[in-house]
């Protein structure tokens, strides 16, 4: 089974949009739900999501966050690469 990666975003940012391509490929890795943050607030609250675009990964070590550009390139380079 996939790790469980959840994409919170907005349709009105930049780097969400950016972001894209690269969330494609990730599909090969992970489980991804979208979750625009506008749209889903209870899901955003729940997550403590303060920026986006942010990640979080749930897999058997546990629950991740990565928020905001500086953090997801780290975790893209982790992963992808």
């Amino acid at each position: 089974m996939k790790p469980k990666l959840t994409y919170f975003h907005t349709s009105s940012c930049p780097k969400c949009q950016d972001l894209k391509p690269f969330v494609k490929e990730l599909e090969q890795l992970f489980e991804i739900s979208y979750v625009n943050t506008h749209e889903n607030e209870l899901i955003t609250e729940q997550n403590d999501i303060m920026w986006v675009p942010a990640f979080v990964l749930e897999d058997s070590t546990g629950k991740h966050k990565f928020e905001g550009a500086t953090e997801i390139k780290e975790f893209l380079q982790k992963v992808i690469l």
